[in-house]
């Protein structure tokens, strides 16, 4: 080829060359068409993996729980007992107490509670939070305790009447008539500021048992028990009321009982039935009669023993802070003594109140409601 063409050729081709850019091929990256569609197909890629990774983290989340409710805690930790555990428990701490059965309810037709509860209906808002488990049921126990003591039987013993009457609270004396210090024993409980009964002598089912002198029997007429009534009565002008020794049977006889009660409505006596057996009907016929009232709750000493007696003491104010009022009665022994002298800072700890037995039942009818279902005690 001849020079000058070959010159005009090359700076054709040189002149080509020189319009071509420096980085090489043209387009995105200097890669062209195909290397912008493989970015953007490999950032697709990147973005659907990082959507698939979200979504399985997502469901890896628990639900959330409705509002109230406590949330669900590890497997291994503490948290709030199960129903069964928790009513258990309450079942356990709830004072359990002879007379007053708690109710029960049967497991098998009970409803189950699972782990977690279901959600709120979102539709319908809750007028109120609901309940959170395990949370303290409300206090219902009555906002003050009453209890009267009565002690039956004095009258033989001054020594231990003497005794009784130094109690660090007021306990209310019941004596029996005709006894050697039956006299002295109602004076010296006059003179501490205590009340005093009279502990009336009435016949008991078992005839062979004698109810001791001056006893109200079924077989005597309205003038005999009237007379005996009467002369009982003159052992002290101190009586504030009367309750039964023994009378088992007498206090089952309703027009008895009427012809006894009629006489001590009439001379403003409060009557305390003994209830020495669950079928007297003393207490509903003075009831009738519209008469203070009252009948016994408990026996703190049918078993003489330290042990019982304690327990008996720990029931009395059970039951006082159950009902609001309960009234008791022991007799004049060395344990009922000692377990009594021992119990004046339990009964202020439990805030139960040691009152008479006239202002028990005064306080008994002002707020309408009555002293306990004794059931059967001992003569």
């Amino acid at each position: 080829m001849p020079p000058e063409k070959r010159s005009k050729t090359g700076k054709a081709k040189s002149g080509r060359k020189a319009d071509r850019p420096k980085g090489g091929r043209t387009g995105v990256g200097g890669r062209g068409p195909k290397g912008a569609l493989l970015i953007v197909w490999v950032l697709a890629v990147v973005l659907l993996a990082s959507l698939i990774y979200l979504g399985k983290e997502t469901r890896r989340l628990p639900a959330p729980l409705p509002t109230g409710l406590p949330s669900q805690k590890a497997e291994n930790s503490p948290g709030p007992p199960a129903p069964e555990e928790a009513g258990a428990r309450q079942g356990k701490d709830r004072p359990s107490v002879e007379g007053y059965p708690e109710s029960k309810t049967d497991s098998s037709s009970s409803p189950k509670y699972s782990a977690v509860e279901p959600p709120l209906r979102r539709d319908v808002p809750p007028t109120h939070a609901a309940p959170q488990i395990g949370s303290p049921l409300p206090n219902i126990a009555p906002r003050s305790a009453m209890a009267s003591i009565v002690i039956d039987d004095l009258g033989p013993n001054l020594e231990i009447a003497k005794q009784f009457a130094c109690l660090p609270f007021r306990v209310t004396f019941s004596v029996l008539p005709h006894q050697a210090h039956s006299r002295e024993i109602a004076e010296l409980a006059h003179l501490k500021g205590l009340e005093v009964i009279l502990h009336m002598p009435m016949e008991p089912l078992d005839r062979n048992t004698n109810p001791g002198k001056g006893a109200l029997l079924v077989s005597m007429s309205g003038d005999e028990i009237r007379r005996n009534i009467s002369a009982a009565l003159d052992t002290s002008p101190y009586f504030d009321g009367v309750n039964n020794h023994m009378g088992s049977r007498m206090t089952r006889d309703v027009e008895m009982m009427k012809i006894v009660l009629s006489e001590l409505k009439t001379r403003d006596l409060l009557f305390l039935d003994s209830m020495t057996t669950g079928g007297s009907k003393a207490w509903q016929v003075a009831r009738e009669l519209k008469m203070s009232t009252l009948k016994r709750d408990i026996f703190l000493d049918d078993n003489p023993s330290a042990g019982s007696i304690r327990s008996q003491i720990s029931r009395l104010v059970k039951i006082a802070r159950l009902k609001g009022a309960v009234l008791a009665i022991g007799h004049p022994r060395a344990a009922t003594l000692k377990s009594l002298q021992d119990a004046g800072g339990y009964f202020r700890k439990e805030g139960v109140e040691i009152v008479s037995a006239r202002e028990l039942a005064a306080r008994l009818k002002a707020a309408r409601f009555t002293s306990g279902s004794a059931g059967k005690g001992n003569e």
